[in-house]
C-alpha cells in the first residue's frame, strides 16, 4: 500500500511501535496461508490482544502502530476461519483493514476506508480524520449491515456493550449518554440458559424486580412498565409470555423514555433487539431438559439466499413443553420467527420480520394469603385455583406479528430510518382469584372469571432522520423523529362470583363448578408524537449536552363498560384526548477518555385517566432527576456504572371504595435510590455482573378528595411503601473460562440477594428476605466440523422456600424450587 497512513504505520513499526509480543516467520506462502482453515476461539476485548493471537497461530509477523489499536475492541471469533475471514471477522466495525505483504511474512494493520465495515483488501486505503471507536456496536442496530459474526451466530458477545443503537435511536457510544442503559447480550442469555424474558433482566440489571402477574410485565426503579416494553423500538402492547429464542439482546433504558417513544412509565423501558441474518451460513440446534418434565427444542439458521449476499434470511423457531412444580400447571409453546435482509445497494437496507406463536397451557395464577404478617405456611406447590375449571377450559394464546425496518444514507452522517410493526393477538384465559380470607379456618373464598375470546390488535410505525454537522466549536449529533401507535382490544368475558370456598390447608379438588354469566367490553388507545433532540460536544469531544423534546397530540385512550351485547359495550366509550410536552435535558463530562460524569432531568407522559363513567382526569405524569458516573475500564473490557435518581410520578388512577363508577387521583409517588452496575471481562479467563439497587419506593401525596387513596386496589396512604418493593436488592455472577489443556471448559456461579419488601400497599405483611446460589458448568468441543457443547445449570441450589413478589393480601408469587437445566447443542 502506498498510503500515507500505511507510511506512518510502518514508520512506527520499524520502532518497535505495537509489534506482536511474539512474532514469528512465515512458514507457507501467502496464497497458501490465505486459505488455510484453523478454528479459533478468541474472547471479545482489546484489538491488540486478538491480534497477538493471530499472529501466535499463523507463525506470523502481525505489524501495527499503537496508537491505531488503542481503545479498539473486537467482538472476537470462534469457528474455523482463513487468515482473511479471521482478520476479517476481528477487525469488522473498528475502522481498521489489514495488508498483507508481498513476501506473506507480515500483514500490516492500517485504517480502512471508512468505519462502516472491514475490507478484506486494504489497497486504495486513504488517511481519515479520527474515526470514533465507541461508536460500534455489539449487536445489529438499524445501521447495521451483515459483518462476519463476532463466533458463530453471533452469539460470544461478551457480556457487555459500547452501546445501544436500536434503542437509543443513535449510536452514539454510551460513555458519552446522559442516560443509563444496561444491555443483556445473547452470551449472557446462553451461558445462563435463560428462556424467557425475566429469566434475563431480572438477575443482570440493577433496579428491575417482579411483578406477581401473568403477562411480562416488570418494575423498573419501582415502577410497572407494562406499557414500555418494545421491539426493536416499536411498542409491545400487553406483552406476555415473550421468549429469548429470537433475541440478540435485551436493552434496558432507566428512567422516562417519553422523549423518544411516547407515552411510557417513568421507572424505565424494556427494548428486546431480534436477531438479524449473517453473511456466514450458521446452523444452531439445541435440546434442553428441565426439572418438572420440561423440553425446549430450538433452531437457529442464516445465511445468504443469493451469491452476491445482498439477499439474507435467518430462522429461529422453538418448541417448548413443561409441567411446573404446582401441582396441574402445563405449559406448551410453539414459536417461529424468520427474517429476511436486502441490501440491493450500498445505501439501503431493509429488514422484514415476521412471528408466529401458539401458546397452550393452564396458569400459575398466583393465588396464595397472607396470614397476618406474612405468606401463609403451605407448600409452594399448592394450587389453590379450581382445577376443575382450568384444566378443562385451558387458556390459548396465538400471535402473529409483521414488522420491518429500512434504512437509507442520504449522504455521508445522515441516514433516514423507518419501522413498521402489527400485531395480531388472540386469546382465551380463565383467572381465579382470592376474595375474603379467614386467617383463622384458613377458608379462602374465590372468584372465577373467564375469558372465552379477546383479540388484540396493535399498529405502530415511526420515521426518523439522523445527522451530524459542526458549527464552529460545537459538533453536533441529531435525532427527528415521528410515530403514530393505535390499539384496538375486545373482550368477551363469562364471570362465576363466587365459586365454591377452599380450604388453603386442606383443599378439596372436586368442586364442579361451571362458567355462566357474561358480557362485552371494549377499549383503544392511540397517539401521535414528534420528537426532536440534539447531542452538542465541545471542548475537545470531553463536553456532550443532550437538548430534547416531543410533542404529542391527538393521545386518546378509551374503554366501555361490560354490557350483554358486543354494540351496547361499544357504542359506551367514554373517551379522554390529551396532548403534551415532554422534555430532555442531560449532561456528560469526559475529564478522562475512558470514564464520564453525568446528569439529566426529563419528563413523561403516561396513559390517559378515564373510567367507565367519570369524566376524564389529567394524564399521569413522570419526572426525573439522576445523576451518575460511568467507566470503561480494562481497555474497555469491564464497564462501571453508578447513578443515583429521583423519580415522582403523579395522577396515578384509583377506583373510589364506596363507588366503583369514580375515581380520584393520588397526588404522588416516588422512586428514590441508588444503582450500580459492574460487567464485562476481567482477564482472558474471568468475566463478571455485579448489580446493587437501594430504592425506597413509596407514596408521597395521598387523593385530594379523599384522606386515604387506592393504589392497585389497596389502601394506601401518604408515607406507605409500595407493595413488593424491596430496599435493597443485588446479584452477582461470576464465569471462568479455562485454557490451555482444559480449554473449552466453562464455569460459572450466581449469587441473588433480595432484603425484605412489604406485601401490600396497606403495608399490612411483610415478605421476607432470601438469597439463591445458581451455578453452570459448560464444554465445548470439535467433533469433525460440528462444535458441540454440554451444559447444566443449576437453579437456587440451596432449595429455599422464598417469595418473590406480591400484589395484595391474596396474590402472592412464589419462587420456584431447586431446578436443573441440562442442554446439548450442535453448531455448524
Amino acid at each position: 500500500m502506498g498510503s500515507a497512513v500505511a507510511a506512518a504505520a510502518f514508520g512506527a513499526l520499524m520502532t518497535g511501535a505495537g509489534v506482536s509480543d511474539s512474532p514469528a516467520q512465515a512458514a507457507i506462502a501467502p496464497q497458501e496461508r490465505s486459505g488455510a482453515i484453523l478454528a479459533y476461539r478468541i474472547p471479545a476485548g482489546s484489538v491488540a490482544s486478538a491480534l497477538n493471537v493471530i499472529a501466535d497461530e499463523n507463525d506470523l509477523h502481525v505489524l501495527y502502530d499503537a496508537r491505531l489499536t488503542h481503545g479498539r475492541v473486537t467482538p472476537g471469533l470462534s469457528g474455523k476461519y482463513s487468515v482473511r475471514e479471521a482478520l476479517g471477522a476481528l477487525l469488522a466495525g473498528t475502522g481498521l483493514t489489514y495488508e498483507f505483504s508481498r513476501d506473506g511474512q507480515a500483514v500490516s494493520i492500517v485504517l480502512a476506508q471508512n468505519d462502516a465495515g472491514t475490507q478484506t483488501d486494504a489497497s486504495g486505503a486513504t488517511p481519515l480524520p479520527t474515526i470514533d471507536i465507541g461508536a460500534q456496536t455489539n449487536g445489529r442496530g438499524d445501521d447495521a449491515r451483515a459483518r462476519p459474526a463476532p463466533g458463530p451466530g453471533d452469539r460470544y458477545t461478551g457480556y457487555t456493550a459500547a452501546s445501544a443503537a436500536a434503542t437509543l435511536k443513535v449510536d452514539t457510544p454510551l460513555l458519552k449518554t446522559p442516560i443509563s442503559v444496561r444491555s443483556v447480550t445473547r452470551q449472557t442469555m446462553d451461558d445462563q440458559q435463560a428462556i424467557s424474558v425475566g429469566d434475563a433482566v431480572l438477575t443482570n440489571v440493577s433496579g428491575v424486580t417482579p411483578l406477581p402477574n401473568l403477562l411480562d410485565i416488570y418494575k423498573v426503579r419501582g415502577f410497572s412498565v407494562s406499557q414500555s416494553t418494545y421491539k426493536n423500538g416499536l411498542i409491545e402492547l400487553r406483552s406476555r409470555y415473550l421468549d429469548t429464542a429470537n433475541l440478540q439482546s435485551i436493552d434496558v433504558l432507566k428512567g422516562p423514555a417519553a422523549m423518544l417513544f411516547g407515552r411510557s412509565e417513568p421507572g424505565g423501558l424494556i427494548d428486546l433487539v431480534v436477531k438479524r441474518p449473517l453473511e456466514t451460513p450458521y446452523y444452531s440446534i439445541q435440546e434442553q431438559l428441565k426439572s418438572f418434565g420440561g423440553t425446549r427444542t430450538t433452531i437457529d439458521a442464516t445465511g445468504p439466499l443469493t451469491a452476491d449476499k445482498s439477499l439474507l434470511y435467518r430462522v429461529n423457531a422453538e418448541y417448548y413443553r413443561t409441567d411446573s412444580y404446582r401441582d396441574f400447571v402445563t405449559d406448551r409453546n410453539v414459536f417461529v420467527a424468520p427474517t429476511i435482509s436486502y441490501r440491493p445497494i450500498e445505501q439501503f437496507r431493509i429488514n422484514v420480520d415476521f412471528e408466529y406463536q401458539n401458546k397452550t397451557w393452564v396458569d400459575d395464577y398466583q393465588l396464595l394469603p397472607a396470614v397476618y404478617d406474612h405468606p401463609a405456611n403451605i407448600p409452594i406447590s399448592r394450587y389453590l385455583s379450581a382445577p376443575y375449571l382450568t384444566t378443562n377450559l385451558t387458556n390459548h394464546f396465538d400471535k402473529k406479528r409483521i414488522a420491518y425496518d429500512w434504512t437509507y444514507d442520504i449522504a455521508k452522517d445522515w441516514s433516514l430510518t423507518n419501522r413498521l410493526s402489527y400485531t395480531s393477538l388472540g386469546t382465551r384465559n380463565g383467572n381465579v382469584a382470592g376474595a375474603a380470607f379467614n386467617q383463622i379456618t384458613g377458608v379462602l373464598n374465590r372468584t372465577y372469571v373467564y375469558f372465552p375470546g379477546n383479540t388484540d390488535d396493535t399498529f405502530a410505525t415511526n420515521l426518523d432522520l439522523k445527522g451530524k454537522f459542526e458549527t464552529g466549536p460545537l459538533s453536533h449529533s441529531i435525532l427527528l423523529g415521528f410515530d403514530y401507535f393505535s390499539n384496538y382490544w375486545g373482550m368477551k368475558s363469562q364471570i362465576i362470583t363466587p365459586i365454591s370456598a377452599i380450604n388453603i390447608y386442606a383443599p378439596n379438588y372436586y368442586t364442579l363448578d361451571a362458567p355462566k354469566g357474561g358480557g362485552f367490553a371494549h377499549s383503544g388507545e392511540q397517539w401521535t408524537g414528534v420528537y426532536g433532540q440534539d447531542m452538542i460536544s465541545f471542548l475537545d469531544d470531553s463536553v456532550h449536552v443532550l437538548l430534547g423534546g416531543r410533542y404529542d397530540w391527538n393521545a386518546v385512550s378509551s374503554s366501555g363498560s361490560y354490557n350483554a351485547n358486543w354494540w351496547s359495550a361499544y357504542t359506551g366509550y367514554k373517551t379522554a384526548d390529551t396532548s403534551a410536552f415532554s422534555p430532555r435535558v442531560g449532561v456528560v463530562y469526559q475529564p478522562l477518555p475512558f470514564m464520564s460524569v453525568y446528569g439529566n432531568f426529563a419528563q413523561s407522559f403516561g396513559s390517559n385517566n378515564t373510567t367507565n363513567y367519570s369524566q376524564p382526569r389529567p394524564p399521569q405524569r413522570g419526572e426525573i432527576w439522576e445523576a451518575g458516573a460511568k467507566a470503561e475500564l480494562l481497555d474497555k473490557r469491564l464497564t462501571l456504572t453508578m447513578a443515583y435518581f429521583d423519580i415522582t410520578k403523579t395522577n396515578i388512577p384509583t377506583a373510589d371504595p364506596l363507588n366503583s363508577t369514580l375515581s380520584y387521583l393520588i397526588g404522588k409517588a416516588r422512586s428514590q435510590g441508588f444503582e450500580f452496575d459492574l460487567t464485562g471481562r476481567i482477564d482472558d479467563n474471568w468475566s463478571v455482573i455485579a448489580n446493587y439497587t437501594h430504592d425506597d419506593v413509596r407514596t408521597l401525596e395521598g387523593s385530594s378528595a379523599n384522606a386515604l387513596a387506592v393504589y392497585n386496589g389497596q389502601l394506601a396512604s401518604p408515607g406507605k411503601a409500595l407493595a413488593s418493593s424491596p430496599r435493597n436488592y443485588g446479584n452477582l455472577w461470576v464465569k471462568y473460562d479455562a485454557d490451555d489443556a482444559f480449554k473449552g471448559l466453562s464455569l460459572g456461579a450466581g449469587l441473588t440477594v433480595t432484603g425484605s419488601a412489604l406485601g401490600d400497599n396497606a403495608n399490612s405483611y411483610v415478605l421476607p428476605g432470601y438469597a439463591l446460589l445458581n451455578g453452570m458448568i459448560s464444554y465445548t468441543t470439535k467433533i469433525d466440523d460440528l462444535t458441540v457443547t454440554a451444559q447444566l445449570n443449576v437453579k437456587n441450589i440451596t432449595d429455599t422456600v422464598y417469595y418473590s413478589a406480591s400484589q395484595d393480601r391474596t396474590y402472592i408469587m412464589t419462587g420456584a424450587p431447586r431446578s436443573f437445566l441440562g442442554s446439548l447443542r450442535v453448531e455448524f
